[in-house]
């Protein structure tokens, strides 16, 4: 009895999910792209990866908010001195978007711009300094700063695949603002696509 009740709770559950036009919308997202440290000398660009949850408020036909919480894999390589260094970043990312959407609600492909703070927090990596007299590996957490604030911008698509279900994609852009190392003017930069899909909620 109890199993064919949670059925029954479970199937109306689905049926109000499904039929209802639903304002919030959650689901996974992961992104790929490169990194770099502003400011560097001789910088390079190195492979940063994410993925994480997105979450959407449609507060409007055309507006919304949306928040994010990934794990990103970031960093970059610099070199002087005849001295290289890698650097891995690891941030837990809680970028924050006001969004303004194309096209009306019921349309099957909605353009969307975006732009909003992104704060970090340093969770791990290593950081190689390698020199022809010797190579060093520290942990990033013992030489950067915890703590990463920028802002994110982006542009895209949502397509809706079912109902209150959309795939979504997008071309990013996180541009750091504060130093990465205290007082070193060493800024976080980011460019990447990313992809996932939204169930309402």
């Amino acid at each position: 009895m109890k199993k064919l009740l949670l059925a029954l709770v479970f199937g109306i559950g689905c049926f109000v999910i499904t039929s209802a036009q639903s304002k919030f919308s959650l689901g996974p997202n992961v992104g790929i792209g490169g990194s770099w440290l502003d400011n560097t000398p001789n910088r390079k660009t190195k492979p940063a990866i994410s993925a994480g949850l997105s979450l959407v408020y449609s507060a409007t036909e055309r507006f919304g908010i949306g928040l994010d919480a990934k794990y990103s894999l970031e960093g970059g390589k610099y070199s002087s001195n005849n001295q290289n260094t890698t650097a891995d970043l690891n941030y837990v990312r809680v970028p924050l978007k006001a969004i303004y959407f194309f096209g009306k609600y019921g349309n099957r492909v909605r353009p969307k711009v975006y732009v909003g703070p992104s704060f970090g927090f340093l969770a791990g990596g290593k950081t190689k300094i390698e020199s022809t007299a010797a190579k060093i590996e520290v942990a990033s957490k013992d030489y950067y700063e915890s703590f990463d604030f920028g802002v994110t911008a982006g542009a895209g698509l949502n397509i809706r695949i079912a109902r209150n279900t959309w795939f979504n994609g997008d071309v990013n852009y996180l541009h750091g603002i504060s130093d990465v190392i205290k007082n070193s003017d060493m800024h976080n930069r980011n460019l990447g696509v990313s992809v996932g899909v939204n169930f309402g909620l």
